[in-house]
This record gives structure tokens, C-alpha cells and sequence, in this order.
């Protein structure tokens, strides 16, 4: 393994922005790792864990450390009684797993298809879809403490996942690297087709996997615009959660406001709907603006910079607080 210096980082991510790391390596194996693990220590140098860059805002002026591209692989299937343990290196492609494990008529994860980065930043981020989120598949991960060097399990109860969260985002969890991850997937099919783009799609149906799969696959290409197309990071915020009272007292201005009432009785907003009301929507500022196709998203025009799209997107939270009181968390971590 080769550790680099001065690399530029906007090529290893799909906003396609960011300055230079100080050092840069690719680490295949866990011995790789450690070896990463020791020259950052020698050197007194921060890391950061990069997965295929496609959730991440990487600042102008780089990062002043080590950047670990994490190209891990590995992927089996190991069949048990009604389900089957699929074990994933973290540098696996997310997509590209969904897709071998529908192709082995599988289910739970294919309403999480084309979902871009890999799988250790699936676990990181708890990604979401159509209805589904990684947790309700997750059986354990295998995780690297850059502290001790120990290497462990974490099961469900202790990532702490929530609404796009985990414990990795925290400090109890800073310094976990994951390694690999185990997801449970059925072999009898139990699919969930309630969200609304599926129900249309399938009312009165009764779809296979790869239909599921398909159907999703097609509607977020009809709706979200892809990196191979303009640089971008997807959907940019989280949507947020507001007391029932709340949205109740936004109703009044704006009766057609969409709501998904949560256990809890609060309500999460499409936060798609709020920006797209302000005029946000398709808006440029410089070389960065919000997509035509989606309020959600936003986009790099082909010489953006960080500093652009973090002027675009705290405009957009200073409007969407002055009008509807609410306020909006970024889902891209920036560096």
C-alpha cells in the first residue's frame, strides 16, 4: 500500500468539489488499515474514512490529515432456515449488493436500490427509501477501534440508528472504523410496497422482488438527477420533525403542507415541499443551484466550490426558518 501526498480530493467525490488531502491511501485489507492507523499516529494526523464520496462536502482547502479510501471487499451469502446472512466488505458498492442479493430472489433491501457509496457508509448513514432503512435488516457489523487497534462486533442495539444516524456520527463512536457488515435478508419475500410511488405502481398486484427493485430503480431516476449527470451529493437536508401543534399552525397558511404523522404523534415534513415553495426550486446561484428535478438535491454546475454550495444551502435554511419557523439539518457531512 502506497501512501500519497497532496492529492486532490473532488475526483473521489460525487459533488466532484474539494481542495487536496495532506496524505491519501486505499486500503484493501485490515492489515492496510493498520498500517494507515500507525502512520497517522506517527505524524499526529486526523483521518477521515471515505466510501465512494457520495455524501460528502470536502472543503476548499482539502484536509490537513489522512484520507483512507476504504476498498475493503467481500461478499457471501450463507444460507440459514427462511433467511440468508449476507456478510459485505465496507468497500462494497451498496448498489451493486442490492442487486446480487435481488438476483438471488432475496428480500429487504431492494427498496433501498440505487442508492449510491457502499456499504460501510450505508451503516454510518443508516440510509433510507420507499419505506425501509438499513436497520430493519441489520444483524451486526464488524468495526476497527483506532484507538485500542481491537476489532469487535456491534450489534443493532449498540449503533444507536435512528433518522439517518448512528453511533458513528457521535463521539462514542468516532473512533470506530467499519470493517464489514451482516444484513438478514428473507427468502420468502416479504415485500413492502405501502409508500406511496410503490402503492400506484402496484395496487392490486403482487410484484416479485425484482420488481420491487425496478420500480424503485425507475422512479428515482425519474426523480433525482444522478453525479454522471451534474455533480451533487443527493438530497442535501434531512427532512425535518415538528410537534403535531406545530404543523398544525403551518396548516393554516399552507393547508396543502404534506405531513407523515410518526409514532411518537410528531410529524416529519417533506422538506422537498418547503423548498419548493420558497422558489427554490431549478434557482442558480454562480456554479451551484438546487435541481430542476428535485428541491432536494443540490448541484455542482461543473466549477463549483464548497464555499458556493455552503452559501447556497445556509440561504435556503435562513428562508425556510423565516417562513415556516423550521429548521433544517444538513444530511451530507461536510469536511
Amino acid at each position: 500500500m502506497i501512501i500519497r501526498e497532496n492529492i486532490i480530493l473532488a475526483p473521489y467525490t460525487t459533488f466532484r468539489i474539494g481542495g487536496p488531502a495532506k496524505y491519501f491511501c486505499e486500503v484493501k485489507s485490515v492489515d492496510d488499515l493498520r498500517f494507515a492507523l500507525r502512520f497517522s499516529k506517527e505524524k499526529n494526523l486526523p483521518i477521515f474514512v471515505l466510501g465512494a464520496g457520495s455524501n460528502v462536502l470536502i472543503s476548499d482547502e482539502g484536509f490537513n490529515g489522512l484520507v483512507v479510501k476504504m476498498n475493503i471487499k467481500g461478499l457471501d451469502f450463507n444460507d440459514e432456515k427462511g433467511h440468508a446472512i449476507l456478510s459485505i466488505g465496507a468497500g462494497e458498492s451498496w448498489d451493486c449488493m442490492v442487486e446480487r442479493s435481488v438476483e438471488k430472489g432475496l428480500s429487504g433491501i431492494e427498496n433501498l436500490s440505487l442508492i449510491p457509496g457502499t456499504v460501510g457508509a450505508a451503516v454510518y448513514q443508516n440510509i433510507g427509501a420507499y419505506g425501509v432503512e438499513l436497520k430493519d435488516v441489520f444483524e451486526n457489523c464488524k468495526v476497527l477501534d483506532t484507538v485500542s487497534g481491537e476489532i469487535g462486533d456491534l450489534f443493532v442495539e449498540d449503533c444507536a440508528f435512528g433518522y439517518r444516524d448512528s453511533i458513528f456520527k457521535h463521539k462514542q463512536g468516532a473512533n470506530l472504523i467499519v470493517l464489514g457488515v451482516n444484513l438478514k435478508l428473507s427468502k420468502t419475500q416479504k415485500l413492502n410496497t405501502n409508500y406511496p410511488d410503490l402503492t400506484k405502481v402496484f395496487e392490486g398486484k403482487n410484484p416479485s422482488v425484482a420488481e420491487v427493485r425496478q420500480a424503485v430503480v425507475d422512479t428515482r431516476k425519474r426523480k433525482l438527477i444522478y453525479p454522471d449527470e451534474l455533480g451533487n451529493a443527493g438530497s442535501f437536508f434531512k427532512n425535518p420533525i415538528i410537534s403535531t401543534n406545530h404543523f398544525k399552525n403551518l396548516t393554516l397558511n399552507h393547508p396543502d403542507l404534506k405531513g407523515f404523522k410518526l409514532a411518537d404523534r410528531s410529524v416529519k415534513l417533506f422538506v422537498a415541499q418547503l423548498i419548493e415553495k420558497l422558489g427554490w426550486k431549478g434557482k442558480k446561484l454562480g456554479n451551484v443551484g438546487v435541481s430542476e428535478k428535485h428541491s432536494l438535491v443540490l448541484v455542482n454546475y461543473g466549477k463549483g466550490t464548497a464555499k458556493e454550495m455552503l452559501n447556497l444551502a445556509d440561504k435556503i435554511k435562513k428562508d425556510v426558518w423565516d417562513e415556516f419557523g423550521v429548521k433544517l439539518e444538513s444530511e451530507v457531512q461536510v469536511i
